[in-house]
């Protein structure tokens, strides 16, 4: 379905604010269908995301300063999260023992299990876009990195 008929808008001022309503329209779209599958384990994006961060660093550990430079949401409280993931027994936190301020963060079992389970129902998801050609999604992802580049630019 076009954007004008999903937010019941006839018209836009101009090709670059359509794309914009709709860049922001999707990526909600998309969101809610993730955050849908994450309500029933009882995770939030966000804390999703640093147990999908720390799974790649399986062998190693991370801190709260490495999940912020590569967190999905650059605007988390990292500390807050991670103490929820340490009570929820996903994510283990260890004191450095060269420096005392410094907490490694590293996934556990009940961590790595929980993203197994939660790994078909995102692939569902990510199934629905099956029918969209290769080219197409390249495409797109193209052009989302421009638009990242242009508007960090500002």
């Amino acid at each position: 379905m076009k954007i004008e008929d999903e937010i019941k808008q006839s018209s836009f001022p101009n090709q670059r604010e359509k794309a914009i309503i709709n860049l922001l329209y999707t990526s909600n779209t998309v969101e809610d269908a993730f955050r849908s599958v994450l309500k029933s384990f009882d995770l939030s994006l966000p804390q999703y995301n640093v147990l999908r961060i720390l799974r790649g660093k399986r062998e190693g550990f991370a801190t709260c300063g490495d999940l912020k430079q590569v967190m999905l949401d650059k605007n988390p409280d990292v500390t807050r999260l991670c103490d929820k993931l340490v009570v929820k027994h996903l994510i283990n936190r260890n004191s450095n023992s060269q420096n005392r301020r410094e907490i490694h963060l590293k996934i556990s079992g009940d961590g790595l299990n929980i993203l197994d389970e939660i790994e078909p129902y995102f692939e569902a998801v990510k199934n629905k876009l099956i029918d969209i050609p290769e080219d197409e999604l390249s495409s797109l992802s193209d052009t989302l990195d421009k638009i990242r580049e242009r508007v960090r630019k500002s």
